[in-house]
């Protein structure tokens, strides 16, 4: 299906429509389109013995086998799944505040804080291991295809969560267009393009790549997906020992890093998927050679939906997905067509190339102005990383935003056995003073959130439960 074809008003939901194909691998079993949707149906029946039926769910459920059932049941009975970047208390208030009569859906085995459950309706999705009494679907369910299925929300890492709605047939386009790109960039190092991936995601459900690269992989273009989202190098490499090949993994460099760095045996992964941040090209050779595989990166935002993909081993440029535009003005680029639901500005530097192709140039918001002199985050993150003794660090500007006002820089750094005036000291030698960060929190790890990303927000809260902080900033 291409975007010029508007005929089919209906689409079924899932793309493939036979109920026995399997979907979903746990480390004891395997679950079918079948299995799917008669959970789904006993959820929907659970949501109408609520009276008045909700228009949003709020989908906080762990386990991708619990998501998948409580995102059909939505689609089936006309709800709109919310998918917030965070699942902390106020950002769950802060949303019900803009979804009033939101109903919260979770897995039998996550634990709903209580402040929420006493605020809200909340429903646990039914098990799949229950459906052995059920009764079979006939048929996969069709819905209409501008239906909003998910409202997905910005991680906040440059700010407040922001809601972008997604409809059905969007999504599927958005699916249809991300394998056809990473079949063309396929080679003879990867898998066989017939042959249908076991997929492993380090990334929640929630968050859009993981929806994308992990959910509509499963409902659209056939995959296999695991129900486990391992973080830690051992689960990953176990979770990835449990899944028959071809294997897929979906992560993002945060993970990726810490996988490698761990330095255990990993099984063969014949591709790898990265993204939320540009990877390291020195990274990206060492996953190929201990993966075996190819490694592919993908570029979008949650209002856009992915949009490009590249293979960093072998090219620095990235190359758009079918049907999908950019048109440059001055510094800012707009990007529209295929699968983006209204055209976007997008939030990096771009420089066009001939044939759909790109080089990214860094964020708008990596550049810093103090005192008249000009760097970027980018740069200073290198060179507080090339320090001897850093695991971990990054710069941030805290701005002016509340009792947040300051005309310095701020950092975070993992760096045991250094103290902060040691790393202070030998940033001197690399930068320009006024860029030195005041304050620098020395910290055991950097506050990442599940897809490896450190809010603006997370980073504002170390600096507010730090007693120096307001002191430092203003020296």
């Amino acid at each position: 299906m291409t975007v010029s074809d508007r005929g089919s008003r209906q689409l079924p939901i899932l793309m493939n429509e036979r109920l026995e194909r399997t979907i979903l691998r746990s480390p004891d079993r395997c679950w079918t389109a079948a299995d799917l949707l008669s959970s789904a149906q006993a959820l929907g029946e659970r949501l109408q013995d609520l009276g008045d039926e909700p228009r949003y769910l709020i989908n906080l459920a762990s386990r991708r086998d619990d998501f998948l059932v409580g995102l059909l049941a939505g689609m089936i009975g006309g709800h709109t799944n919310l998918m917030p970047a965070s699942q902390t208390p106020g950002a769950i208030h802060d949303l019900l505040d803009q979804h009033p009569g939101a109903v919260l859906l979770h897995g039998a085995d996550d634990v709903v804080d209580r402040r929420l459950a006493a605020r809200l309706p909340h429903v646990a999705i039914p098990g799949l291991q229950a459906n052995a009494a059920r009764a079979i679907p006939e048929s996969i369910p069709r819905i209409a295809a501008d239906a909003v299925v998910a409202r997905v929300f910005t991680s906040g890492s440059t700010g407040r969560p922001c809601g972008h709605d997604k409809t059905w047939q969007r999504l599927v386009w958005n699916a249809r267009a991300a394998a056809q790109a990473l079949h063309q960039a396929m080679d003879e190092s990867a898998a066989p393009a017939a042959e249908r991936f076991h997929v492993l995601g380090t990334v929640p459900s929630q968050h859009m790549y993981g929806f994308e690269s992990l959910i509509l992989a499963a409902l659209c273009e056939g995959a296999v997906l695991s129900t486990e989202q391992p973080f830690f190098p051992t689960d990953i490499a176990n979770a990835l020992s449990r899944l028959p090949a071809p294997r897929m993994l979906v992560t993002t460099p945060y993970h990726l890093h810490h996988l490698l760095a761990a330095g255990i045996e990993l099984p063969r992964c014949e591709r790898v998927l990265c993204a939320t941040a540009p990877l390291d090209p020195a990274l990206a050779r060492r996953a190929e050679q201990v993966l075996g595989g190819a490694l592919h990166e993908i570029y979008g935002c949650t209002e856009t939906g992915q949009i490009a993909a590249r293979r960093p081993t072998q090219d620095r440029a990235w190359s758009l997905m079918p049907e999908i535009e950019l048109r440059h003005q001055d510094d800012e680029t707009v990007a529209y067509g295929g699968h983006i639901e209204v055209p976007t500005p997008l939030g990096d530097r771009i420089e066009p190339l001939q044939g759909g192709r790109f080089h990214l140039l860094g964020r708008h918001t990596n550049q810093v102005n103090i005192a008249g002199k000009r760097s970027s985050i980018q740069f200073l993150n290198a060179k507080l990383g090339a320090i001897d003794g850093v695991i971990e660090g990054l710069f941030f500007d805290p701005g002016s935003s509340g009792e947040h006002v300051t005309s310095r820089l701020a950092a975070v750094v993992y760096a045991p056995g250094l103290s902060a005036e040691r790393i202070r000291e030998s940033l001197r030698k690399e930068v320009d003073p006024v860029f030195l960060p005041r304050p620098l929190l020395l910290v055991d790890r950097l506050p990442v959130n599940a897809t490896g990303k450190v809010t603006r927000e997370s980073l504002l809260r170390l600096i507010d439960a730090d007693p120096m902080s307001k002191q430092a900033g203003g020296s």
